[in-house]
């Protein structure tokens, strides 16, 4: 449940009544008083399950890394039968992935330059979201904010970018904008002050140093809009407060990407989420469901001491359905235990919602395979 001793206005209660829908493939469905949680794993093509597709490519990580590298899935969007895929290892593209929804085909991604330099390149891509409005298709894409691995703070970790799609296919944009979030991190600081919120710390094995505890701040990794579009809500994978997730909301974000309004941008809000013990990986507004998709996952700690293990690489991964009113808990609607879920997304109007995995993290060992596709039917929870 939310903290009730933040004791912060409440600025997004979105939704005034929980919304359960009865119709299709629906999850939770009751049973004797209890809620049947699905689980998803990798290579069950079950329901609610329809399928499972490998969209790993290969390509230069900028325009002067020529060395190609796999798309390493860590955001999605939807727009006019195309997924727009971030990958955290790529620092100047995105993806863009057709999918035939009646057919359930789905199309090897191509990739879509956006930074044709090596100053405003994307460190860490994690999230992304499309705003429709005024006839426009904005597209906003975050860095997690984080400091790089040793530690050390990098401004390319903590950009943002705007720009309007124009053109989905071929894909063309126009007004795009690197813009600085240093102003967001900045409050989110004092935001951690004032609830004496310990920044989140990692054990990285590549650092020289003797103690491999490295300080990474934090990490933003989902955002999206609130229905009316007037802010833009954001999901922390670290630090965790007593266990639960930090969101928090921002206003004035730019809308005339030509100019640079990073100044502009406030957090209006922050609050908790009891996602038990788990970080936001990814988070989007639902039209279908009339709330928000959110994927959830443990992170790696620290090594405590130098005869402790090494930190488990069990990241149990989940998804869970939120009604946008912050007095609701989220409902758990699937385990996802051999799975490492990155993104969520509707399709569009349909019945189907899709999972994106990153199946192949270096800085965490796992190579054995990258990004995967996970498809469901999902049209709400029955009560």
């Amino acid at each position: 449940m939310i903290s009730n001793r933040l004791n912060l206005t409440s600025l997004l209660n979105l939704v005034p009544l929980l919304v359960f829908m009865c119709c299709g493939q629906a999850f939770g469905a009751e049973e004797k008083g209890k809620f049947i949680v699905c689980d998803i794993r990798f290579g069950a093509i079950e329901p609610p399950v329809v399928l499972q597709k490998d969209i790993t490519v290969r390509v230069p990580t900028s325009n002067q890394q020529t060395e190609p590298k796999p798309l390493e899935c860590s955001g999605l969007a939807w727009l006019n039968g195309y997924l727009l895929i971030t990958s955290d290892r790529h620092e100047h593209l995105i993806f863009t992935c057709s999918v035939d929804i009646n057919n359930m085909v789905i199309e090897t991604p191509q990739l879509q330059v956006l930074v044709r330099n090596e100053k405003y390149l994307f460190k860490d891509s994690e999230s992304i979201t499309i705003l429709q409005k005024n006839g426009q298709s904005l597209m906003y894409m975050m860095c997690s904010l984080s400091n790089a691995p040793d530690g050390q703070p990098l401004p390319q970790r903590r950009h943002l970018l705007c720009c309007n799609i124009s053109q989905i296919s071929p894909f063309e944009t126009d007004n795009c904008n690197v813009l600085s979030a240093e102003t967001l991190r900045g409050q989110l600081e004092i935001c951690f002050q004032k609830i004496k919120a310990q920044p989140y710390y990692t054990y990285y094995v590549d650092y020289p140093g003797e103690n491999k505890n490295t300080y990474r701040w934090g990490n933003v990794e989902g955002i999206t809009f609130t229905p009316d579009g007037q802010y833009m809500l954001c999901g922390m994978r670290n630090p965790l407060f007593d266990g639960a997730a930090i969101l928090f909301a921002v206003s004035e974000m730019p809308r005339q990407t030509q100019l640079p309004q990073e100044e502009t941008m406030k957090v209006t809000d922050f609050f908790l989420l009891d996602l038990q013990d788990r970080g936001v990986s990814d988070l989007a507004w639902d039209p279908v469901t009339q709330g928000y998709l959110i994927t959830a996952a443990k992170s790696n700690g620290p090594r405590l001491n130098p005869d402790s293990p090494f930190p488990p690489d069990t990241l149990d991964s989940a998804l869970f359905w939120w009604s946008g009113n912050k007095t609701d808990s989220p409902v758990l609607v699937a385990r996802i235990p051999d799975m490492t879920i990155e993104s969520v997304c509707r399709l569009g109007l349909s019945r189907y919602i899709v999972l994106g995995s990153d199946e192949g993290d270096v800085s965490e060992g796992r190579t054995a395979r990258q990004s995967i596709l996970t498809v469901l039917e999902f049209t709400g929870i029955t009560r």
